[in-house]
Protein backbone atom coordinates (compact mmCIF):
# COMPACT_ATOMS: atom_id res chain seq x y z
CA UNK A 1 0.00 0.00 0.00
CA UNK A 2 1.02 3.91 -0.24
CA UNK A 3 1.82 5.61 3.02
CA UNK A 4 3.56 8.67 4.72
CA UNK A 5 5.84 7.51 7.00
CA UNK A 6 9.08 8.78 8.37
CA UNK A 7 12.66 6.97 9.57
CA UNK A 8 13.39 9.32 11.81
CA UNK A 9 12.66 12.30 14.12
CA UNK A 10 12.59 15.73 12.15
CA UNK A 11 11.29 18.30 10.17
CA UNK A 12 8.63 17.85 7.56
CA UNK A 13 11.49 16.55 5.06
CA UNK A 14 11.58 13.67 6.73
CA UNK A 15 7.70 12.88 5.44
CA UNK A 16 8.19 9.73 2.35
CA UNK A 17 5.26 8.87 0.51
CA UNK A 18 6.55 5.38 0.12
CA UNK A 19 5.51 1.95 0.01
CA UNK A 20 4.59 -0.11 3.28
CA UNK A 21 3.14 -3.37 3.97
CA UNK A 22 -0.17 -3.58 4.54
CA UNK A 23 -0.96 -4.23 8.61
CA UNK A 24 -1.97 -7.67 10.05
CA UNK A 25 -5.33 -7.83 11.79
CA UNK A 26 -5.71 -9.21 15.01
CA UNK A 27 -9.05 -10.95 16.66
CA UNK A 28 -9.91 -8.01 18.52
CA UNK A 29 -9.35 -5.68 15.15
CA UNK A 30 -10.36 -4.39 12.18
CA UNK A 31 -8.72 -3.19 8.56
CA UNK A 32 -10.04 0.48 7.21
CA UNK A 33 -9.36 1.21 3.46
CA UNK A 34 -8.76 4.48 4.29
CA UNK A 35 -10.83 7.37 2.35
CA UNK A 36 -9.54 10.29 4.30
CA UNK A 37 -7.38 11.24 7.52
CA UNK A 38 -7.03 14.91 9.11
CA UNK A 39 -3.56 16.59 9.94
CA UNK A 40 -3.64 17.72 13.84
CA UNK A 41 -0.93 20.10 15.45
CA UNK A 42 0.27 16.80 17.58
CA UNK A 43 1.21 14.97 14.42
CA UNK A 44 3.94 17.71 14.02
CA UNK A 45 4.91 17.26 17.57
CA UNK A 46 5.27 13.30 17.37
CA UNK A 47 6.78 13.72 14.10
CA UNK A 48 9.69 16.49 15.40
CA UNK A 49 10.44 13.97 18.79
CA UNK A 50 9.18 16.61 21.34
CA UNK A 51 6.97 14.12 22.52
CA UNK A 52 9.39 10.90 22.48
CA UNK A 53 9.66 10.57 26.53
CA UNK A 54 5.88 10.12 26.67
CA UNK A 55 4.65 8.80 23.82
CA UNK A 56 7.95 6.82 22.21
CA UNK A 57 7.33 5.58 18.36
CA UNK A 58 8.53 2.44 17.01
CA UNK A 59 9.84 3.81 13.41
CA UNK A 60 9.51 3.70 10.29
CA UNK A 61 6.25 5.62 11.58
CA UNK A 62 3.00 6.37 9.81
CA UNK A 63 1.26 9.83 11.12
CA UNK A 64 -2.34 10.61 11.59
CA UNK A 65 -5.12 9.78 14.28
CA UNK A 66 -8.12 10.83 12.62
CA UNK A 67 -9.52 8.71 9.89
CA UNK A 68 -12.54 7.35 8.01
CA UNK A 69 -12.81 4.68 5.49
CA UNK A 70 -14.72 1.36 4.92
CA UNK A 71 -14.13 -1.99 6.86
CA UNK A 72 -12.02 -4.23 4.71
CA UNK A 73 -11.49 -7.10 7.21
CA UNK A 74 -12.64 -8.08 11.12
CA UNK A 75 -10.92 -9.86 13.21
CA UNK A 76 -12.58 -13.49 14.64
CA UNK A 77 -13.47 -11.79 17.49
CA UNK A 78 -14.94 -8.53 16.33
CA UNK A 79 -19.12 -8.43 16.63
CA UNK A 80 -20.34 -5.15 16.29
CA UNK A 81 -18.77 -3.94 13.12
CA UNK A 82 -19.26 -5.74 9.77
CA UNK A 83 -17.23 -5.52 6.62
CA UNK A 84 -18.31 -3.06 3.96
CA UNK A 85 -19.19 -0.25 6.97
CA UNK A 86 -18.76 3.14 7.03
CA UNK A 87 -16.44 3.99 9.96
CA UNK A 88 -14.52 6.70 11.35
CA UNK A 89 -12.22 6.48 14.06
CA UNK A 90 -9.90 8.17 16.45
CA UNK A 91 -6.46 5.84 16.52
CA UNK A 92 -4.35 4.51 18.94
CA UNK A 93 -1.62 7.30 18.65
CA UNK A 94 1.40 5.24 19.48
CA UNK A 95 0.29 2.98 16.59
CA UNK A 96 0.58 3.59 12.62
CA UNK A 97 -2.17 5.86 11.86
CA UNK A 98 -3.83 6.92 8.75
CA UNK A 99 -2.17 8.45 6.34
CA UNK A 100 -1.98 5.43 4.67
CA UNK A 101 -4.68 3.11 2.05
CA UNK A 102 -5.32 1.01 4.58
CA UNK A 103 -4.73 1.09 8.54
CA UNK A 104 -5.60 -1.48 11.69
CA UNK A 105 -7.67 -0.16 14.56
CA UNK A 106 -9.10 -1.90 17.57
CA UNK A 107 -12.73 -2.47 17.09
CA UNK A 108 -13.75 -0.85 20.06
CA UNK A 109 -11.97 2.49 19.02
CA UNK A 110 -14.29 2.75 15.79
CA UNK A 111 -17.46 3.79 14.98
CA UNK A 112 -20.24 4.09 12.31
CA UNK A 113 -19.18 7.72 10.22
CA UNK A 114 -22.25 9.88 10.23
CA UNK A 115 -24.75 9.10 7.26
CA UNK A 116 -25.44 12.75 6.28
CA UNK A 117 -21.85 14.00 5.56
CA UNK A 118 -19.61 12.73 3.06
CA UNK A 119 -17.35 9.95 3.96
CA UNK A 120 -14.03 11.61 3.59
CA UNK A 121 -15.25 14.81 6.04
CA UNK A 122 -16.15 12.62 8.65
CA UNK A 123 -12.47 11.92 9.00
CA UNK A 124 -12.20 15.83 10.63
CA UNK A 125 -13.90 15.01 13.42
CA UNK A 126 -13.22 12.54 15.82
CA UNK A 127 -9.99 13.68 17.53
CA UNK A 128 -10.84 17.44 17.80
CA UNK A 129 -14.45 16.60 18.58
CA UNK A 130 -13.88 14.30 21.23
CA UNK A 131 -11.21 16.81 22.63
CA UNK A 132 -13.85 19.19 23.30
CA UNK A 133 -16.93 16.91 24.43
CA UNK A 134 -14.32 15.42 27.30
CA UNK A 135 -13.02 18.58 28.38
CA UNK A 136 -16.82 20.62 28.43
CA UNK A 137 -18.55 17.65 29.77
CA UNK A 138 -16.75 14.95 31.39
CA UNK A 139 -14.32 17.98 32.80
CA UNK A 140 -16.09 20.97 32.85
CA UNK A 141 -19.91 19.35 33.65
CA UNK A 142 -21.09 22.36 31.58
CA UNK A 143 -24.69 22.57 31.77
CA UNK A 144 -27.28 24.13 29.84
CA UNK A 145 -27.68 27.93 30.76
CA UNK A 146 -24.12 28.34 31.64
CA UNK A 147 -21.41 30.58 30.47
CA UNK A 148 -18.35 29.39 29.08
CA UNK A 149 -15.21 30.54 27.76
CA UNK A 150 -13.29 28.95 24.96
CA UNK A 151 -10.01 30.16 23.99
CA UNK A 152 -8.61 29.31 20.31
CA UNK A 153 -12.58 28.47 19.56
CA UNK A 154 -11.72 28.94 15.50
CA UNK A 155 -9.15 25.60 15.58
CA UNK A 156 -9.79 22.37 14.75
CA UNK A 157 -11.27 21.19 18.48
CA UNK A 158 -12.17 24.91 19.08
CA UNK A 159 -14.39 24.64 16.56
CA UNK A 160 -16.06 21.44 17.78
CA UNK A 161 -16.39 22.58 21.49
CA UNK A 162 -18.54 25.72 20.29
CA UNK A 163 -20.98 24.09 18.36
CA UNK A 164 -21.26 21.47 21.61
CA UNK A 165 -21.44 23.54 24.06
CA UNK A 166 -24.18 25.59 21.73
CA UNK A 167 -26.24 22.39 21.15
CA UNK A 168 -25.86 22.01 25.32
CA UNK A 169 -27.68 25.33 25.94
CA UNK A 170 -24.51 27.29 26.89
CA UNK A 171 -23.83 30.84 26.06
CA UNK A 172 -20.61 30.72 23.77
CA UNK A 173 -17.74 33.26 24.34
CA UNK A 174 -14.20 32.40 22.34
CA UNK A 175 -11.00 33.99 21.84
CA UNK A 176 -9.93 34.23 17.99
CA UNK A 177 -8.45 36.67 15.50
CA UNK A 178 -10.85 38.82 13.53
CA UNK A 179 -9.88 36.32 10.25
CA UNK A 180 -12.12 33.99 12.29
CA UNK A 181 -15.10 35.93 13.10
CA UNK A 182 -17.35 35.04 10.54
CA UNK A 183 -16.73 31.67 10.97
CA UNK A 184 -17.38 31.61 14.54
CA UNK A 185 -20.64 33.35 13.63
CA UNK A 186 -21.84 30.77 11.94
CA UNK A 187 -21.10 28.78 14.36
CA UNK A 188 -23.90 30.42 16.66
CA UNK A 189 -21.37 31.67 18.73
CA UNK A 190 -22.38 34.61 21.11
CA UNK A 191 -19.34 36.61 22.24
CA UNK A 192 -15.81 36.99 20.73
CA UNK A 193 -12.66 38.49 21.84
CA UNK A 194 -10.15 39.29 19.75
CA UNK A 195 -7.28 37.82 21.49
CA UNK A 196 -4.76 40.40 19.36
CA UNK A 197 -6.59 43.22 20.84
CA UNK A 198 -8.19 42.55 24.14
CA UNK A 199 -7.37 40.57 26.93
CA UNK A 200 -9.75 37.93 28.56
CA UNK A 201 -9.49 39.67 31.97
CA UNK A 202 -10.60 43.52 30.53
CA UNK A 203 -13.40 42.08 28.23
CA UNK A 204 -15.69 39.92 29.97
CA UNK A 205 -18.05 41.89 31.55
CA UNK A 206 -19.47 39.23 33.94
CA UNK A 207 -17.61 35.73 34.86
CA UNK A 208 -18.13 32.58 33.54
CA UNK A 209 -18.16 29.00 34.99
CA UNK A 210 -15.92 26.80 32.75
CA UNK A 211 -13.03 27.85 30.75
CA UNK A 212 -11.79 25.69 28.41
CA UNK A 213 -8.27 26.61 26.79
CA UNK A 214 -7.14 25.34 23.46
CA UNK A 215 -4.28 28.14 23.25
CA UNK A 216 -1.04 27.87 23.56
CA UNK A 217 -0.07 30.35 25.88
CA UNK A 218 2.05 29.88 29.22
CA UNK A 219 0.64 28.66 32.36
CA UNK A 220 1.04 32.19 33.88
CA UNK A 221 -0.89 34.13 31.26
CA UNK A 222 -3.36 30.83 31.07
CA UNK A 223 -3.83 31.18 35.29
CA UNK A 224 -5.06 35.14 34.88
CA UNK A 225 -7.68 33.26 33.82
CA UNK A 226 -9.19 31.77 36.95
CA UNK A 227 -9.83 35.29 38.42
CA UNK A 228 -13.25 35.46 35.68
CA UNK A 229 -14.50 31.68 36.94
CA UNK A 230 -17.34 31.76 38.99
CA UNK A 231 -17.03 30.25 42.75
CA UNK A 232 -16.45 26.89 42.23
CA UNK A 233 -16.29 26.83 38.02
CA UNK A 234 -13.76 25.05 36.32
CA UNK A 235 -10.99 25.83 34.23
CA UNK A 236 -9.96 22.54 31.63
CA UNK A 237 -6.57 22.83 29.62
CA UNK A 238 -5.67 20.58 27.09
CA UNK A 239 -2.20 22.29 27.11
CA UNK A 240 -0.18 24.31 29.78
CA UNK A 241 -2.11 24.41 33.40
CA UNK A 242 -3.18 27.04 35.23
CA UNK A 243 -2.01 27.35 38.99
CA UNK A 244 -3.31 25.32 41.51
CA UNK A 245 -2.78 26.84 44.71
CA UNK A 246 -4.56 30.00 43.33
CA UNK A 247 -7.10 28.00 42.12
CA UNK A 248 -7.58 26.91 45.79
CA UNK A 249 -7.67 30.11 46.79
CA UNK A 250 -10.12 31.41 44.82
CA UNK A 251 -12.24 28.34 45.22
CA UNK A 252 -12.19 27.53 41.41
CA UNK A 253 -11.00 24.19 40.02
CA UNK A 254 -8.71 23.29 37.48
CA UNK A 255 -7.90 19.84 35.57
CA UNK A 256 -5.37 19.73 32.92
CA UNK A 257 -7.17 17.09 30.64
CA UNK A 258 -5.63 14.57 28.11
CA UNK A 259 -8.16 12.98 25.57
CA UNK A 260 -8.92 9.46 25.34
CA UNK A 261 -10.36 7.23 23.05
CA UNK A 262 -14.31 6.54 23.53
CA UNK A 263 -15.94 4.24 20.37
CA UNK A 264 -19.27 5.36 22.27
CA UNK A 265 -18.53 9.24 22.86
CA UNK A 266 -17.71 9.15 18.97
CA UNK A 267 -21.49 7.45 17.81
CA UNK A 268 -23.23 9.86 20.16
CA UNK A 269 -21.16 12.65 18.25
CA UNK A 270 -22.05 11.20 15.03
CA UNK A 271 -26.13 11.42 16.00
CA UNK A 272 -25.19 15.19 16.54
CA UNK A 273 -23.56 15.38 13.08
CA UNK A 274 -26.78 13.69 11.55
CA UNK A 275 -29.27 15.72 13.13
CA UNK A 276 -27.28 18.94 12.18
CA UNK A 277 -25.79 20.12 15.50
CA UNK A 278 -21.84 19.41 14.72
CA UNK A 279 -20.33 20.12 11.44
CA UNK A 280 -16.59 19.50 10.86
CA UNK A 281 -14.84 23.33 10.03
CA UNK A 282 -12.96 22.36 7.00
CA UNK A 283 -10.66 24.94 5.44
CA UNK A 284 -7.99 23.35 3.45
CA UNK A 285 -7.92 19.44 1.48
CA UNK A 286 -4.49 17.82 0.36
CA UNK A 287 -3.85 14.69 -1.36
CA UNK A 288 -1.82 12.34 0.65
CA UNK A 289 1.40 12.85 -1.51
CA UNK A 290 1.02 16.41 -0.45
CA UNK A 291 0.91 15.96 3.36
CA UNK A 292 3.98 17.51 4.27
CA UNK A 293 2.53 20.66 2.90
CA UNK A 294 -0.37 20.43 6.24
CA UNK A 295 3.21 20.02 8.40
CA UNK A 296 4.96 23.15 7.23
CA UNK A 297 1.96 25.57 8.00
CA UNK A 298 1.41 23.89 11.64
CA UNK A 299 0.00 26.64 13.80
CA UNK A 300 -1.37 28.64 11.00
CA UNK A 301 -4.05 26.93 9.88
CA UNK A 302 -8.42 27.58 11.32
CA UNK A 303 -10.41 24.17 11.67
CA UNK A 304 -8.93 21.05 10.17
CA UNK A 305 -7.00 20.09 7.09
CA UNK A 306 -8.48 17.16 5.54
CA UNK A 307 -6.02 14.69 4.01
CA UNK A 308 -7.46 12.91 0.75
CA UNK A 309 -6.49 9.50 0.20
CA UNK A 310 -8.95 7.45 -1.95
CA UNK A 311 -11.41 10.47 -3.43
CA UNK A 312 -13.56 6.73 -4.96
CA UNK A 313 -14.81 5.64 -1.09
Amino acid sequence: MKAVRYHQYGGPEVLRYEEAPIPEVKSDEVLIKVSATAFNPADAMLRMGALKEVLPLALPFIPNVDVSGVIEKIGGSVTELRVGDRVFAFLDMLRNGGAAEYVVSKAADVALAPANIDLQAAAAIPSGAMTAWQGLFDHGHLQSGQRVLITAAAGGVGSMAVQLAKWKGAYVIGTASERSFSTLQELGIDEIIDYNHESVEEKLTEKVDVIFNLSPLSSDEVTKWLHVLKQGGTLVTALHPADEDLAKKLTVNTVRMAVQRNARQLAQIAELVDEGHVKPVITEKLPLLHLAAAHEKVGQTRGKVLVIVDDKI
